[in-house]
């Protein structure tokens, strides 16, 4: 049989991404598929496009740059370790690659809360889908594969050697190091430079799991300070928020009115969906795409509550709610936002305002205000929850902070919970000046 081409496509992060025909064309078939090609019809960050204009690259660019980034790791394996034993586990990590994020809706983890079930879930349910097109591609090559990529895909499965799992979801993992620099490209933010090379190049299995080697730690700390970095000015930023804020505030506007008995003027894919409550199929979860809502929003522009057809025609526009930071806040137990709350909840409703679409709560827990949060007992750190340095002083494996100083202030700080509260525009100075006459008991 002549040998093939490879397929190649043109990156603007890596220039070039090639996938052999000859070894790897069920790879190919597998990217071919609707439900992954799917994934060009949702943006990697969101709305993050509503901050950052360039940021409209997909989730398909996003898939294809971890399936590159995990080719070029199990090479490297396998100059360095017995090649059959990588061999044996490469399809596996290969499809699991091109499909970990297969199971995001519109505008990725945004939809979470409101479509049910977090993304991963339904990556799961993707794969075990008998009826899908990727289960029978991965059955097609080898009939145990979609049980094999459904346990690496899944977080609480520990099946599969702790190496194999760190390449896809850990600490520092292919994932993580491919939109770190996407992210970073498309934004325009800049943050996403650190030597992904040598860390990409240079890891090593230790007692099953991934480490890293002295000569590395520098570059580590790069991406470590990479991370942190993009979580505080790009996927935390406050307009972003807002904007997912805003949506989250229709899609419940939108299920009240139906649970009150009107009509809220579902599309027939979000009908369908929302139909089957918790039953939903895998068809009618993949049927709900982002023109979908956007198509939905459209309509809801045009709805006869007026709460809806508002917050439907100031996201469709742009029309930004204004950001505004809670006051010092209580000391003692309890919710510390919980007095002001009510007295902005209290005053809003006296000039006859709607709470629930005007006035709208955003949190951002603790682990996303300090991205890289490690494991501080020795013995119960992996690659999953610590970088891990061998080497240093002669020592065993050392998570990478207790080596290097300047990381303590980021990894050593109190982890947090922050608050912020949005409202129309207009409404602004009328939050401010209650917020300026409140004071904390």
């Amino acid at each position: 049989m002549a040998s093939k081409s490879p397929r190649i496509f043109r990156d603007p992060l890596y220039n070039y991404i090639s996938i052999d025909r000859n070894s790897d064309e069920w790879l190919l078939e597998l990217l071919d598929t609707p439900e992954l090609q799917r994934l060009r019809r949702i943006h990697q960050l969101g709305v993050t496009n509503y901050t950052f204009p360039g940021a409209d690259h997909s989730r398909l660019s996003h898939t294809l740059g971890v399936v590159h980034l995990t080719q070029q790791a199990l090479e490297h394996l396998e100059n360095i370790y017995d090649s059959s034993k990588v061999r044996a586990a490469r399809e596996a990590i290969l499809a699991a690659a091109m499909i970990h994020d297969v199971g995001h809706g519109p505008f990725s983890h945004l939809s979470e809360p409101w479509l049910g079930g977090d993304h991963e879930a339904w990556s799961k349910k993707i794969v075990l889908n008998e009826g899908g097109n990727v289960h029978r591609v991965l059955k097609k090559f080898d009939k145990y594969l979609p049980i094999k990529v459904a346990e690496l895909i899944d977080k609480e499965n520990n099946e599969h050697p702790a190496w194999q799992k760190a390449l896809l979801s850990s600490q520092l993992d292919m994932d993580r190091m491919d939109y770190l620099r996407r992210d970073s490209l498309f934004t325009g933010a800049g943050y996403g430079h650190f030597d992904y090379y040598r860390i990409l190049n240079s890891f090593e299995i230790k007692d099953d799991d991934l480490v890293w080697p002295e000569k590395s730690k520098l570059a580590i700390e790069e991406y470590i300070f990479s991370r942190f970095y993009m979580y505080q000015n790009v996927y935390l930023h406050k307009t972003t928020r807002g904007f997912g804020a805003m949506l989250a505030a229709m899609c419940k506007r939108a299920k009240l009115i139906e649970a009150d008995g009107g009509n809220a003027d579902y599309t027939p894919a979000l009908s369908d969906f929302w139909g089957a409550g918790g039953g939903a199929t895998v068809e009618q979860y993949c049927r709900v795409e982002e023109f979908t809502i956007l198509q939905q929003i459209q309509q809801w522009e045009a709805h006869a509550d007026k709460s809806l057809s508002d917050l439907a025609r100031r996201f469709m526009n742009r029309k930004r709610y204004a950001a505004i930071d809670p006051p010092a806040h209580d000391e003692g137990l309890g919710d510390p936002y919980a007095r002001w709350e009510a007295a902005l909840h209290e005053d809003l409703k006296k000039q006859g305002r709607n709470i629930e679409t005007e006035c709208l709560k955003d949190e951002v827990g603790a682990k996303y205000q300090q991205p890289y949060f490690p494991e501080k007992e020795g013995d119960e750190q992996g690659a999953r929850n610590a970088i891990r340095i061998v080497g240093a002083h002669g020592g065993g494996p050392t998570e990478i902070s207790a080596l290097l100083d300047r990381l303590k202030p980021l990894t050593g700080r109190a982890p947090f919970h922050r608050v912020r509260y949005y409202v129309p525009a207009e409404m602004r100075e009328a939050v401010e000046k209650i917020k300026a006459v409140w004071k904390p008991a």
